[in-house]
């Protein structure tokens, strides 16, 4: 079955999901599965069995636009990377530079002195503190500044 991309309010797509899908079910509506992503923000991916009919179903819900970005189906592989993402901290080495994006360290800049991968877990030593002072924090907290 051909999958389509609509765009989505920013912030709304889980909301957005939840009612495309009782939608779905309440009239029978042809569509079968409905993809949204952390990885791409405002985008919505709906399987079908035609674009008719699933612009049908995204014609009465307010935050996602009711005609598909391209008249083209997307292909299964351009949304592989989207069903299997890579895990944040399988690009963190020790003695790498990060940027703390969350938490009460937010903005703060830190060197990774031990990785857990079981937990995925970084220990962090703040570079702006005065103290060294080690933090303990989930890999997704972190952004990579720069590699040591």
């Amino acid at each position: 079955m051909p999958i389509y991309c609509f765009r989505a309010q920013m912030g709304q797509e889980k909301s957005l999901a939840n009612l495309s899908e009782l939608k779905a079910n309440k009239e029978n509506s042809g569509v079968t599965a409905i993809l949204i992503s952390d990885m791409m923000r405002g985008y919505c991916f709906i399987e079908g069995e035609s674009q008719t009919k699933v612009e049908d179903l995204a014609a009465d819900i307010r935050i996602l636009s009711n005609r598909a970005i391209q008249d083209k189906e997307v292909p299964i592989s351009d949304l592989v990377e989207q069903l299997n993402p890579v895990p944040s901290i399988q690009g963190l080495d020790e003695g790498d530079i990060v940027e703390i994006v969350d938490g009460p360290f937010s903005g703060y800049k830190a060197k990774v002195m031990r990785i857990e991968q079981g937990n995925q877990e970084v220990t962090l030593e703040l570079l702006d503190a005065k103290m060294a002072l080690p933090v303990r924090l989930h890999a997704d907290y972190c952004k990579k500044i720069s590699s040591n």
